[in-house]
């Protein structure tokens, strides 16, 4: 049976009464614990629930582990591939020198 909280309409106390679901959401037979009253309001509760491991599954219990000891390299190799791929040679460009004077000193043209 799941926990609901109410709402007394009449002294407004919150409280928790553990019952099943009712379709009209009227919850007859519950009462304020304070002021007996029937008049309440359901409120809206977090939900808790939990995840299981289902078995054959031992490589997820972990997986940041399981990422970086199987996804990382992988993708660290990829990277490198890129990283060679993408090297053109030297650079079109001419060096800039705006510290001294030198022979590279000056706007870039």
């Amino acid at each position: 049976m799941p926990l609901y909280e109410f709402e007394c309409n009449k002294c407004q106390e919150i409280y928790s009464v553990l019952t099943s679901f009712d379709e009209s959401g009227k919850y007859k037979g519950i009462k304020c614990p304070s002021c007996k009253s029937s008049k309440k309001v359901k409120l809206i509760s977090a939900g808790n629930f939990s995840f299981s491991n289902p078995v054959g599954t031992d490589k997820w219990n972990n997986s940041h582990d399981y990422r970086y000891n199987t996804v990382l390299p992988k993708k660290k190799k990829e990277r490198e591939a890129a990283v060679k791929a993408s090297t053109v040679g030297p650079s079109p460009y001419r060096k800039i020198d705006d510290i001294s004077s030198g022979k590279n000193f000056g706007p870039v043209t």
